[in-house]
């Protein structure tokens, strides 16, 4: 049978390096656009405390502009993904032509050991991209239920308003002591 812990334990250094890495271009790139909003969505389904206008107001405004810099964000981080698998392509080559090895597939393939570390770079950019493009979704998708209170709670008000009612054109009959009146 095999033993994965024993795997794991083998490869938890670089598993731990690169996790960490991974958390390190995301907290450094994005989490400050994320982080409200994860908040606010607990205060979405809290059912002991609803949440306020003023906390849609900035969903409904504040995140929509935040995700425009995410997305900014986001293509540069596509831009420099694409240049590492451009560059890690053309090292690769160059590194199969300098082998000294006799077959074209040994030359391959020591070249492609050789780029490993090159490759585990642009796989932790793919995650993290992966993963920013989770929480937009995440972000449109409470944007939508934002939207959804929002305009119940206006359609709620305008079928029940606040407002103090206008009764100055109810007139009552004068109070006349000493009359009885007989309900129906």
């Amino acid at each position: 049978m095999l033993d994965l812990s024993a795997v794991q334990a083998e490869f938890s250094e670089d598993i731990n390096a690169v996790t960490e890495w991974f958390e390190e271009i995301y907290r450094d790139n994005f989490a400050v656009y994320f982080g409200e909003s994860r908040e606010l969505f607990n205060r979405l389904k809290s059912k002991t405390q609803p949440i306020t206008d003023e906390e849609l107001s900035w969903i409904l405004i504040n995140l929509p502009l935040n995700l425009f810099d995410v997305s900014e964000i986001l293509n540069k981080l596509r831009l420099s993904q694409e240049v590492i698998k451009l560059r890690n392509k053309q090292k690769e080559t160059d590194l199969a032509k300098a082998s000294i090895e006799k077959s074209a597939t040994k030359r391959q393939e020591e070249a492609s050991i050789a780029m490993l570390e090159n490759k585990l770079l642009s796989t932790v950019y793919t995650h993290v991209i992966s993963r920013v493009e989770g929480e937009i979704s995440f972000c449109r998708e409470l944007i939508m239920s934002a939207k959804k209170i929002w305009d119940a709670r206006r359609r709620t008000e305008g079928a029940n308003p606040v407002s103090p009612v206008d009764d100055s054109h109810i007139q009552l009959p004068d109070y006349q002591p000493g009359a009885y009146i007989k309900g129906g």
